[in-house]
């Protein structure tokens, strides 16, 4: 016996079970629930990468005013010690320590200042020069310098 037509029954199958439409709701959301955190896990990256470029970048122009500074104390040294055989020839060098209130922080320095004979030459020395910029067995710049200097004529001496 064949059953009469019903037009519920026409067609392919749609019936959907009962709740179903929820499921695909909450998986809809959970997708954009997922998609929400990969893009705040992005923007968090990009974030902390740029704190950590702008830190780097901080630390470079640090050591390039650290090394901008040694320089000036290396002249410094050669200029200190030129002025002190200016007044006595048996100057032989010495350790200058710079307190941090000069540089208006709270870093200091040190120079170290070494003189030595010139062979043949009794009327010259050599001085060598060594700054240390900040005072840190680590963390520093350090800078060197030599140069010969002419001691001053002696009394009563002529050329």
């Amino acid at each position: 016996m064949s059953r009469p037509f019903n037009a519920i029954d026409a067609g392919p199958r749609s019936r959907s079970r009962p709740g179903c439409g929820r499921n695909r709701r909450k998986r809809r959301r959970g997708t954009v629930l997922v998609a929400v955190l990969v893009c705040v896990a992005v923007v968090g990256a990009v974030i902390l990468s740029s704190v950590k470029l702008a830190a780097t970048q901080r630390q470079a122009i640090e050591r390039e005013a650290w090394q901008v500074q040694a320089v000036w104390l290396a002249e410094a040294g050669l200029e200190r010690a030129a002025a002190r055989l200016a007044v006595d020839n048996d100057y032989q060098g010495e350790t200058w320590k710079i307190p941090p209130e000069p540089f208006g922080h709270d870093l200091s320095a040190v120079v170290t200042i070494e003189v030595l004979p010139v062979e043949d030459r009794p009327d010259r020395r050599t001085v060598r020069v060594s700054a240390d910029y900040p005072d840190d067995p680590i963390h520093r710049c350090r800078r060197t310098k030599q140069a010969v200097v002419a001691l001053p004529e002696e009394e009563g001496e002529n050329p």
